[in-house]
C-alpha cells in the first residue's frame, strides 16, 4: 500500500510515502474489488496509546519571516544545478536506491491468497488505520512512517482520500521467504505502484516493504529532476484532461520532495508563506519524496486547465526550506 504521499499530506497539512496473476481471472478480482466490499480484517494490537504529539513534533523550523531575510525566491540556474546534480548521482550510483528483488511466478493458491491480502489492506486504509497497522511489520513502521508505535496511524492516516485497489499483478515467491506484487492503488486522483513485499505472520500476510515502480500507460510521461535547489522539468506544458506519469530522479545531495498544488488566483508562493490564511486555499494535488540517488514515481488523472506550481518544502539542511531557496516549477496545463 503505498503512502509516502499520505506521509506528504500530512506535511502540508502542518505547513499551514509486469505481468499479470498466474489467471486472468486472479487479476480480475482483484481490478473489481472494493475495499469497503469485506471490511478489515486483522489481528489485534497490543496495548498501547499514540505517541503524545510534542514527542513527534519536530523542533521547529525557520519562520518564513525568518527563513526568506536576506534571500530571494528567485530560481537558480535549473541547467548548472542538473548537470552539477547529475555528477553527485553518478558518484552515487549503486547507492541507497532498492530495485525489486526476482522472484518465481506464484502457484494458484498463494496468488489467490496474495489477492486477498492485499485486498484486506486497502479495506484496512480505507476506514481502520489500527487494523491498517496491525497487519505492518515494524520494519514497515519505521521505514515508511518513522515510528515503531503503530497507535500513531490513526494521526497519519486522519482525512486519507477515498482509496481504490486498481490491480494485484505478477504474484512472486522469493528465496528469503516472502511473497510479492506488483500493486496499483489510486487515492483520489493520485495513482502509484509499487513491488510489495509480504510476510507470513501465522494466518496473516504483514507488508514488509513497498519498492516504487513507474507508472505505466499514462498519456503523458514528465521527468521531473529533483536538484539542489530546483526542479528541471522534461515538460512544461500539457494538455487538459491527459493522465500525467511523474517521475522525479533525485540528483542532489539532500532529500527533496515534490508537492503538486495549485494556489488561489493571482496568489503567489511567496504570499503563501508570508500569509498563512492563504493556506486553506491550497488545492493539493499530488506528491512524491526521494533520498538523494533514488526515483519515485507517481500518476496523477487528468488535470483540468491551469497553472500547477511544484514546490519542496524539505527543510535539510540549515531549518530553511527548499522552496525558499527557489526550488519552484510551473507546469501549464491547456
Amino acid at each position: 500500500m503505498p503512502q509516502r504521499w499520505i506521509l506528504s499530506l500530512f506535511a502540508v497539512v502542518a505547513l499551514t510515502g509486469g505481468g499479470a496473476l498466474p489467471t486472468a481471472e486472479a487479476a480480475a478480482s482483484a481490478q473489481d474489488a472494493s475495499p469497503a466490499a469485506g471490511g478489515c480484517v486483522a489481528p489485534a494490537l497490543p496495548p498501547g496509546t499514540p505517541t503524545p504529539m510534542e514527542e513527534m513534533t519536530e523542533p521547529p523550523a525557520a519562520t518564513p519571516d525568518d527563513a526568506m531575510a536576506g534571500m530571494t525566491m528567485g530560481t537558480p540556474d535549473a541547467v548548472g544545478a542538473a548537470e552539477e546534480g547529475a555528477e553527485i548521482a553518478e558518484a552515487a550510483a549503486g547507492s541507497a536506491e532498492s530495485t525489486p528483488e526476482a522472484g518465481t511466478p506464484a502457484d494458484q493458491a498463494t496468488a489467490d491468497r496474495v489477492v486477498a491480502a492485499f485486498n484486506n489492506l486497502a479495506a484496512c486504509l480505507g476506514g481502520d488505520a489500527l487494523g491498517f497497522a496491525a497487519l505492518l511489520t515494524p520494519n514497515y513502521l519505521q521505514t515508511e512512517f518513522g515510528t515503531d508505535n503503530p497507535y500513531d496511524l490513526e494521526l497519519f492516516l486522519e482525512g486519507l482520500p477515498p482509496i481504490s485497489l486498481e490491480s494485484v499483478a505478477d504474484v512472486q515467491t522469493h528465496a528469503d521467504g516472502r511473497l510479492s506484487a506488483d500493486v496499483v492503488v489510486r487515492f483520489g486522483d493520485i495513482v502509484e505502484r509499487d513491488r510489495s513485499y509480504l510476510v507470513e505472520a501465522g494466518e496473516y500476510l504483514l507488508l514488509d516493504e513497498d519498492v516504487a515502480l513507474p507508472i505505466e500507460g499514462a498519456d503523458v510521461e514528465i521527468e521531473a529532476q529533483m536538484v539542489d535547489h530546483a526542479f528541471v522539468l522534461s515538460e512544461e506544458t500539457v494538455a487538459a484532461g491527459q493522465s500525467v506519469a511523474f517521475t522525479a530522479p533525485n540528483l542532489g545531495a539532500y532529500p527533496h520532495e515534490l508537492v503538486i498544488v495549485r494556489l488561489p488566483e493571482g496568489v503567489t508562493v511567496e504570499q503563501v508563506l508570508e500569509d498563512p490564511s492563504l493556506e486553506e486555499q491550497i488545492e493539493f494535488v499530488g506528491f512524491t519524496f526521494a533520498e538523494p540517488g533514488d526515483t519515485a514515481y507517481f500518476g496523477v488523472d487528468g488535470l483540468d486547465a491551469g497553472t500547477y506550481t511544484l514546490v519542496c518544502f524539505v527543510d535539510v539542511p540549515e531549518g530553511v526550506p527548499h522552496v525558499v531557496r527557489g526550488m519552484v516549477a510551473e507546469l501549464t496545463v491547456e
